[in-house]
């Protein structure tokens, strides 16, 4: 084997690599809400869930930031969680709900009809 041979080798190499991805590293989530708005982020396991709900927002411009709330499993998210320290799989699903205002007092007394 020649030393040009394998240079020539080492080249065809590196043309065909392609970046190494490992195995659940990465995880796509999806967020739905209310009203019907599906929204897919995939995203490292380490990285803080803030991000997906900024892209969230970014995403369905309807929706003010901050006007609602994120739940998994039927637990509210905040931004600083990560899916690892949630055990998320890939293709979980992430509830978002508005936040509702108002409804009435609450009178002392009894309710005649």
């Amino acid at each position: 084997m020649s030393a040009e041979g394998g240079c020539k080798e080492e080249k065809e190499e590196g043309e065909d690599r392609k970046p190494v991805i490992k195995p659940g590293v990465h995880v796509t989530l999806k967020v739905q809400d209310t009203d019907g708005h599906s929204v897919y982020r995939t995203m490292r396991r380490t990285d803080k869930l803030q991000g997906l709900m900024d892209f969230y927002y970014a995403s369905v411009p309807a929706i003010a930031r901050g006007t609602g709330r994120f739940l998994y499993d039927g637990g509210r998210l905040s931004g600083e969680e990560t899916p690892a320290q949630l055990e998320m799989d890939d293709g979980d699903e992430v509830d978002f709900f508005t936040e509702l205002m108002g409804g009435g007092g609450w009178v002392a007394g009894s309710i005649t009809a």
